[in-house]
């Protein structure tokens, strides 16, 4: 399978060690001859949207979307005909990103947008040209079709159910701790 976006990436038990993709899943949103880009699914932090923007009465999650530009936010969404500007990065799953944040905001304020229709990241994962790929040669990562819904996924589970998804023979990863150095 040739990485395409909309593709989810599943990080090997061989990334049990990393500290930062330890047991992810990524929601691959580019993929060219110019590199990828993808976003963590299952890493919420301990901010919500209110936080960040007091003026919007909204208590959705924002998760962690990687290491690269982690002060910068970014948001997909499945809602283009309110969001002008989004550019589509998954026609089966009717997956977006970007668009007008102040239009987003006044959405959000009006109670427009929620959480199933929007999900907020600080930062992106990021690849080289080609970089992704060697990755998935050399094992790092699972390459999938996209079969959730990414905005209504258990953050804790989630993993757990792909790895084995990927290959039942994986069962023995299922209950590993989160962060390995504390076990």
């Amino acid at each position: 399978m040739t990485p395409s976006s909309g593709n989810l990436l599943i990080a090997s038990p061989e990334l049990l060690m990393d500290h930062i993709f330890n047991q992810s899943i990524l929601l691959l949103a580019e993929h060219n001859d110019r590199g990828s880009m993808a976003f963590m699914l299952n890493k919420p932090l301990i901010l919500r949207l209110n936080d960040v923007f007091p003026e919007i009465p909204s208590n959705i999650q924002l998760w962690n979307g990687g290491p690269v530009e982690t002060s910068n936010l970014y948001y997909i969404h499945n809602v283009p005909d309110l969001i002008p500007g989004a550019i589509v990065f998954d026609r089966n799953k009717h997956l977006y990103i970007g668009g007008d944040f102040q239009l987003i905001k006044q959405l959000l304020i009006d109670g427009l947008l929620d959480d199933n229709n929007i999900r907020f990241f600080l930062g992106y994962s990021g690849w080289a040209p080609g970089q992704l790929q060697d990755e998935i040669k050399e094992k790092a990562w699972f390459l999938t079709l996209n079969d959730i819904n990414v905005f209504d996924i258990n953050p804790r589970n989630i993993w757990k159910e792909k790895i084995v998804a990927v290959n039942p023979k994986n069962i023995i990863w299922k209950n590993a701790p989160l962060n390995p150095h504390l076990n």
